[in-house]
């Protein structure tokens, strides 16, 4: 409840940063959104949340990363949500001159090299995946996420290079596979819900932050299975709430090392 209540503190600072912003009242905001001044009143004393149609329309008036926060509260499903991990991935590769980066359309001619075993320069962010079922910290939104650091990984290990991120996993849900304190390596190119049927995944929620568990697709509905049995499995069937991050590839702990 802590975090939920956090999160309604987070949107509504955000809807004040944007009338300051923007230069309107709340009267102003009001009418460029088609709403009644007492309902952005209630928005940023944090009573009532947006819809998502006027999350839409908020994202829309505001610049990034407030843009990409509120088009992911309305649980947007486009390209646009990619927009800030993009822009992170992208930083992250301009600056790395000396790693040898990857790229899909480019892994002929990097193969082809003089005896030099082409690696992967991953990212790892600021993000933690959790097998809570709300975060115990406050969850991060991809549009203001951190690099923490570069790991390197072999090529063929990487189906798609150039999406392959690394987060942070904390809690027993998935013990004794994936131990507390891991590193996992995500494909964040891998979201079809078919494919990763029987697959560990990373599942992502506006307030319940981020999710590790094996996916599973039965009879009508989708589900989460952790390898711990004291996890209830959670159902994510609700795909705009719900989101495919990326499959987990393989992961790193202090006392192991372990692949899916």
């Amino acid at each position: 409840m802590a975090a939920l209540k956090a999160n309604a503190a987070d949107w509504a600072d955000r809807i004040r940063r944007l009338l300051a912003e923007q230069k309107l009242s709340q009267a102003g905001l009001a009418e460029r959104l088609g709403v009644s001044p007492p309902t952005v009143s209630r928005w940023i004393k944090g009573w009532h949340e947006p819809t998502a149609e006027s999350y839409i329309a908020l994202g829309n008036l505001a610049q990034p990363p407030d843009g990409i926060y509120f088009w992911e509260r309305a649980g947007l499903d486009s390209g646009l949500l990619d927009a800030g991990l993009q822009r992170v991935l992208s930083s992250v590769r301009v600056s790395l001159r000396d790693f040898k980066l990857v790229a899909g359309r480019k892994l002929s001619g990097i193969l082809a090299g003089k005896g030099n075993a082409a690696a992967v320069a991953i990212p790892q962010l600021n993000v933690t995946a959790y097998g809570d079922r709300v975060p115990p910290h406050e969850n991060v939104s991809m549009s203001e996420v951190k690099v923490l650091g570069v790991l390197l990984a072999p090529l063929q290990w990487c189906p798609h290079p150039e999406n392959m991120i690394a987060i942070h996993f904390q809690g027993e849900s998935m013990l004794p596979v994936i131990p507390p304190r891991s590193i996992l390596f995500v494909d964040t190119a891998s979201k079809e819900r078919e494919r990763l049927h029987q697959r560990i995944a990373v599942v992502s929620h506006r307030d319940l932050g981020f999710k590790v568990a094996r996916f599973q697709r039965l009879a009508g509905t989708e589900i989460l299975i952790s390898a711990n049995h004291k996890y209830p499995p959670l159902d994510v069937s609700n795909a705009s709430k719900w989101k495919i991050f990326g499959e987990v590839l393989w992961w790193v702990s202090r006392d192991a090392e372990g692949d899916a």
